[in-house]
């Protein structure tokens, strides 16, 4: 009895261990809202931080970008808002919600540039938040899918505007991207929209507005998006590609996860896979979910939960997962 005592007690220790570490309290947290990171054509953007608080060494961060058909939404008021915060959380990851220009005050690409300069502002800042200015992950569903996956994926170049004063030679690259949900290829989003022409009798045609009760409506919006430019064109079309994560496929990129809803009824016919596809063809570090009958929300399903956090452990560096030793 005394050897099989002897035999058991390596392991009864290991798991007294690893118990202890899954049950340690995530830390406690705290808000500072509405600091302005911008001012761009007369408008104040204001991001809201949800910080760590007792951490001895800065913080890994992740930039939550909010969806709304890049016409709603807007940041979130509490941490708990944030899609994935459970996870952050108990990661100890400092998280930011940004604002972005709307609708007909937006559009392409200056929401593109909105979001970057956030990206680049909080990475200025890393010491005010506490945070590691060189593990920057961003995540968003929907519009902020599409969004921070083009955070990650442009180039260093790419002409949104540039830098606001104050913000040059600071990078807005980041670690990685959670997205979901996200319209990938906007050609192809337009195309599998219904028509939105309106004939007169007196033989004008004008456009109708969005319909919510039209499957896939996309095309009323994506005019407005794209200021009156459609993919109808050989210029438009390379426009629409530009401002499309597809557009910007190739090897050296950030990891990227990204996640489908397979019933999704807004973005249909999982672009999500699609992407990934072309991307894990150039080598790039892609991850794909779909959510088994998802619709058009946050991603689930048995497994997944280890997915994400097995992303965030590779894109942030982070110690391994708990279940597995936490070392």
């Amino acid at each position: 009895m005394k050897k099989i005592l002897a035999l058991c007690l390596p392991a009864m220790l290991w798991l007294a261990a690893n118990l202890a570490i899954s049950a340690a309290e995530p830390p406690a947290y705290h808000a500072e809202t509405n600091i302005v990171c911008g001012t761009v054509a007369g408008k104040n953007l204001t991001l809201n931080a949800f910080l760590p608080e007792g951490e001895v060494a800065p913080a890994p961060a992740i930039v939550e970008i909010h969806g709304g058909w890049w016409f709603g939404g807007g940041k979130a008021s509490q941490l708990e808002h944030v899609g994935g915060w459970q996870f952050f959380k108990r990661r100890g990851l400092a998280v930011f919600s940004i604002e972005y220009r709307l609708g007909r005050d937006g559009g392409f690409p200056e929401n593109i540039r909105d979001c970057r300069n956030a990206i680049r502002f909080i990475r200025k800042n890393a010491a005010r938040f506490h945070i590691d200015p060189d593990r920057i992950d961003v995540t968003g569903g929907s519009a902020g899918g599409h969004l921070s996956l083009m955070v990650a994926m442009v180039p260093d170049d790419f002409p949104d505007g540039g830098p606001l004063p104050g913000l040059e030679n600071v990078s807005a690259k980041v670690s990685g991207s959670f997205s979901y949900i996200p319209p990938t290829d906007f050609v192809r989003f337009w195309n599998q929209g219904p028509d939105d022409v309106v004939n007169h009798d007196n033989g004008k045609i004008s456009f109708r507005g969005p319909d919510d009760k039209i499957p896939y409506d996309s095309r009323p919006r994506l005019r407005v998006l794209f200021h009156g430019i459609t993919p109808e064109t050989e210029t438009g079309r390379a426009f629409y590609e530009a401002m499309s994560p597809v557009g910007h496929v190739r090897k050296d990129l950030p990891p990227l996860l990204v996640c489908d809803g397979e019933k999704d009824p807004i973005v249909p016919g999982l672009h999500g896979q699609a992407l990934c596809e072309k991307l894990r063809v150039a080598g790039a570090d892609a991850s794909y979910w779909m959510t088994p009958s998802g619709g058009h929300g946050f991603p689930g399903g048995a497994g997944f939960d280890q997915v994400l956090e097995k992303f965030l452990v590779r894109s942030l560096k982070l110690d391994a997962p708990r279940a597995e030793g936490g070392k």
